[in-house]
């Protein structure tokens, strides 16, 4: 779930035909087993994201206080992973392929992050501060209502997710993670979460806004889908709301990422150069 780190902590697209009548009467797994079990299925995927490479088709809007569109951009990458370390190298902009000196930026960009995470070190201190954040948010939120349901033919665990009264928040994403509420799908048979949506119900200020706030109608939603081999890859996240911390301030927006065409390809992490083949739009 690697959007959660892109909004402090905080990254459902609902099919109706896909959602189905509970598939046996056995008891719901306790809520903190399944949380545990979240985590080591997180932490046990990273090697296997090694393999694949995706498409990802980006779009972002920046909106006035009404919800129109003040700016808009869009932007097609290629996605893959060096020690379990996600890479984005940016391939065209606003419909159009990057040439000459934007593409070389971006080539030189993707170069670095994976000469620098081609270093194990490096690598497993990043997979580590997201983990610590995941498993801050886990322990952050209460699961409620546990229930079975279908999501593509795969037997879920669904619960209700709400802030828990007994977490002890001491720092300022602890407190956002506290106040936020939603939904989480669990695959049953790997533990792995496969369907997210996060929200805000009520204005969130911490420090009366300085330190960070979070308005009512922030909304996050995170869709996974398992590859053949059991590999399980971010298929689409999409977001909307107003966000501040501190002294950084993101103004109102909307975005939709869709990750499409994934594919096998044998990576060497201890290669330095960002030579992988492009995927053609």
């Amino acid at each position: 779930m690697t959007r959660l780190t892109l909004f402090l902590i905080i990254v459902p697209v609902v099919f109706g035909a896909a959602n189905g009548a509970p598939m046996n009467n056995a008891p719901v797994p306790d809520p903190q087993q399944l949380k545990e079990r979240a985590l080591a299925s997180m932490q046990k995927a990273q090697q296997a994201l090694e393999r694949y490479s995706c498409n990802v088709h980006g779009y972002y809007d920046e909106l006035n206080d009404d919800g129109s569109v003040k700016k808009h951009s869009a932007r097609r990458s290629e996605r893959f992973f060096v020690n379990g370390v996600q890479i984005d190298h940016v391939l065209a902009r606003n419909g159009k392929d990057l040439t000459g000196a934007d593409a070389t930026r971006e080539k030189e960009k993707a170069d670095r992050q994976v000469k620098l995470y081609s270093n194990r070190a490096e690598a497993a201190k990043k997979e580590d501060t997201k983990a610590r954040q995941t498993a801050m948010f886990l322990r952050a939120q209460r699961l409620t209502n546990g229930r079975r349901e279908s999501r593509w033919g795969r037997d879920t665990i669904a619960f209700d997710m709400s802030g828990d009264p007994k977490f002890q928040p001491h720092k300022v994403e602890e407190r956002l993670a506290q106040a936020l509420s939603g939904r989480i799908w669990i695959d049953e048979e790997s533990g792995t979460p496969v369907e997210l949506q996060i929200r805000t119900d009520r204005d969130v200020k911490i420090g009366g806004g300085l330190l960070a706030s979070l308005h009512k109608g922030f909304e996050l939603k995170l869709i996974e889908r398992r590859e053949a081999d059991g590999t399980w890859l971010e298929k689409s996240a999409e977001g909307n709301g107003d966000v501040r911390a501190a002294l950084f301030f993101h103004p109102k927006f909307r975005f939709r990422e869709d990750v499409e065409s994934c594919h096998l390809y044998a990576v060497d992490a201890q290669d330095t150069q960002h030579d992988k083949p492009q995927i053609k739009p």
